[in-house]
C-alpha cells in the first residue's frame, strides 16, 4: 500500500512538472521560505514542539524565531585559541552582524562534509539565519555566497536579560588565511572558513539513524506534507533502484544531434528562464557535466521557472584544500535558488546552485509601456 501511494505521488509530481506547475515539494514548503517566515502569519513553533525540540535537538531555537546575535566580546569568550567553538569557526565576516536581529531560517542537525568524507555528518546546536550569507570579504573575495552557520551559543532571544559579565577569553576570530608551502619552494594562500572545517566541527552519523529524518520535521524546517512527499519519493526511488527502474526526477535522454543552444553573458539583475529538461540534457556529456560543471537532479525542480541572476561567479574557495580556484568559465547564481535537500536526508544547508549560462535563457527587459507609472509623492 505504501509503495502504491508512493508511485501515485511520483505520477502526480511528474504530471505537474510536464504541465509547467511549480514543483510539489517546493510548493508545499513555501511557508518555510525566508519570505514566508518573515510574514505576519509566518510559522511560529508552539510550546509542545519546543519541548520535543529540547530533547531531540538539544536546544529550542526554532524555525521562525526572532533572535539577537551576541556582542563580539561575548562571542569571543566562547571561542578557543583557533577562533572556533566545537570546531566551528567564527569568521570575520560574521562580526558585522553582532547585535543584529534576525529570524531562524533552518535548524541544522547534519551537514555535507565536502572536504574529506563526502558524506552527511552530525552537526549539533547550529542554525541558519534568514538571508545571512557569507560575502567572502575576508576570504579573498570568494563568491560562493554560502549560508553562515551559527552555533546557538552565539544567539539569544531579543529582550532576554543580559548574561552575567564574563571575561573575554584569549581566543580570537578564526584566521581566514594561512600559507601552503609547495614542493617547488613557492607558497600560496590557503584559506580557512566554516566549510573547509566541517569535518572538525561534525561527527559521524549512522546510516540507519532514525533521528536524521525526524529532526528536520521537529525543528520546523519542513511542513508535514513536505516531509511525507520527500519520504514517499525517496521510498519510490529506492524500490526503483532495486528493480532497475527509473527514478524521479529523470533527466531527459540526450539526442544524437542536439540543437545548438546559444548562451548569452548574464549579470546580476538579469531576468532569465531556466531551460527545459531536454534542452539542458542536450548540453551535458555522459558524466552529466557541461564544461566540467555537474548538473544536479535537484536543479530540475526549477526548469521552466523565471528567476533573477544574483551573481556571476569567477572564483571560489575549494572546500577540500582551501585554495582559491579561478573559474575557467564563469558560473551563475540565481536569487533564492538553492539545494532543497530532499534526497539527502533533508539536509538544511541550502547551498546555492551553480548554473551555466547555456542552461538559462535571458528574458528581454520590459518595454517602457510595460513599466507601471511611478506615483508622484511630491
Amino acid at each position: 500500500a505504501a509503495l502504491v501511494a508512493a508511485g501515485c505521488l511520483v505520477l502526480v509530481r511528474e504530471r505537474r512538472s510536464a504541465a509547467g506547475a511549480p514543483d510539489l515539494y517546493l510548493e508545499s514548503n513555501a511557508g518555510r521560505s525566508a519570505a514566508g517566515l518573515e510574514s505576519a502569519g509566518g510559522f511560529r513553533a508552539g510550546p509542545f514542539r519546543r519541548l520535543v525540540a529540547r530533547a531531540v535537538l538539544g536546544h529550542d531555537f526554532m524555525v521562525g524565531d526572532e533572535v539577537e546575535i551576541l556582542g563580539l566580546d561575548e562571542i569571543e569568550a566562547t571561542l578557543d585559541e583557533s577562533g572556533c567553538l566545537d570546531g566551528l569557526p567564527f569568521q570575520a565576516e560574521m562580526a558585522r552582524y553582532c547585535g543584529y536581529r534576525a529570524r531562524v531560517f533552518r535548524s541544522i542537525d547534519k551537514i555535507y562534509d565536502y572536504g574529506r568524507t563526502r558524506t552527511m555528518r552530525r552537526l549539533d546546536r547550529c542554525v541558519l539565519l534568514a538571508g545571512l550569507r557569507c560575502d567572502g570579504s575576508d576570504h579573498g573575495a570568494c563568491q560562493a555566497l554560502c549560508y553562515i552557520v551559527w552555533n546557538v551559543a552565539w544567539l539569544r532571544r531579543p529582550g532576554a536579560a543580559l548574561p552575567d559579565p564574563r571575561p573575554v577569553a584569549s581566543g580570537r576570530l578564526a584566521r581566514p588565511q594561512g600559507i601552503e608551502r609547495l614542493p617547488d619552494g613557492t607558497s600560496r594562500p590557503r584559506f580557512h572558513c566554516q566549510y573547509t572545517q566541517l569535518h572538525a566541527a561534525s561527527s559521524a552519523m549512522g546510516a540507519l539513524e532514525v533521528g536524521k529524518e525526524l529532526r528536520p520535521l521537529v525543528a520546523g524546517n519542513l511542513t508535514l506534507a513536505t516531509w511525507l512527499i520527500g519520504l514517499g519519493t525517496r521510498y519510490f526511488n529506492l524500490f526503483q533502484s532495486l528493480r532497475g527502474g527509473t527514478a524521479y526526477p529523470t533527466m531527459a535522454q540526450r539526442t544524437a544531434n542536439p540543437p545548438a543552444i546559444r548562451s548569452e553573458a548574464l549579470y546580476p539583475g538579469d531576468r532569465v528562464v531556466v531551460r527545459s529538461n531536454a534542452e539542458i540534457a542536450s548540453t551535458l556529456n555522459d558524466k552529466n557535466k557541461h564544461r566540467g560543471l555537474w548538473f544536479d537532479r535537484d536543479q530540475l525542480k526549477y526548469c521552466g521557472t523565471e528567476q533573477i541572476v544574483l551573481a556571476r561567479v569567477d572564483r571560489i574557495i575549494d572546500d577540500v584544500h582551501g585554495q582559491m580556484l579561478p573559474m575557467k568559465t564563469p558560473c551563475i547564481l540565481l536569487d533564492g535558488v538553492d539545494y532543497s535537500g530532499e534526497s539527502f536526508s533533508f539536509s538544511a544547508q541550502h547551498d546555492l546552485f551553480f548554473w551555466r549560462e547555456a542552461w538559462l535563457e535571458k528574458r528581454a527587459p520590459a518595454a517602457p509601456s510595460d513599466v507601471p507609472p511611478q506615483r508622484d509623492v511630491t
